[in-house]
């Protein structure tokens, strides 16, 4: 939650809220102020109602490529395509953007983009419906979650993949987009 906790140099921290704030001004969008202290967001050991479970950017960015093979979902892609460090404010704006903030990467100089909450949690809806995940007038019930967290089917022939991996990756996602909308704080990915 936000995006000073997600750095250990608060140099970083700043010159990247920089970057953020300038592509939002660009975009006609107010900038994002970051809380001096992320929100407690957690009940016991879940977050949210995820238990996080096991996840990698590996399998982030996995159930991300799922949710932008069969329709656009450019803040599903930015995940895809960059599990490591990206940032969504709560701001509706389009399309994601690129900041001038650069972070070495796999040994290479990797561009940081910034992308909507509110499209982020339209598109997690959407793949929602892919990967089975009922929703109740757009909303994930409390059963549904627990269900994913105890890696239970939700209907016949589901795949240990999807149950173990894509749901509860999902989940996390999920629930993160959805606290940090409550919060009015970013969720940055930083792995």
């Amino acid at each position: 939650m936000g995006v000073r906790g997600s750095y250990n140099d608060g140099a970083k921290a700043s010159a990247f809220l920089d970057a953020v704030n300038r592509v939002l001004i660009q975009s006609g969008v107010t900038p994002y102020l970051d809380p001096p202290e992320p929100p407690n967001v957690y009940k016991g050991h879940l977050f949210g109602r995820s238990d996080l479970d096991h996840h990698t950017s590996r399998v982030l960015a996995e159930i991300a490529r799922r949710g932008t093979q069969s329709m656009e979902n450019p803040n599903l892609a930015l995940i895809r395509d960059n599990p490591y460090r990206v940032a969504f404010v709560p701001a509706d704006f389009v399309p994601p953007a690129p900041t001038e903030y650069y972070e070495r990467i796999g040994g290479e100089d990797t561009q940081i983009w910034v992308g909507s909450l509110p499209r982020l949690l339209t598109e997690l809806k959407q793949l929602a419906g892919q990967l089975g995940v009922p929703l109740v007038n757009g909303e994930l019930a409390d059963e549904t979650a627990s269900a994913i967290n105890g890696f239970e089917p939700l209907r016949n022939g589901d795949s240990v993949e999807l149950i173990e991996d894509e749901r509860t990756a999902w989940l996390a996602l999920y629930e993160g987009t959805r606290l940090a909308l409550e919060h009015r704080v970013a969720l940055t990915l930083a792995g």
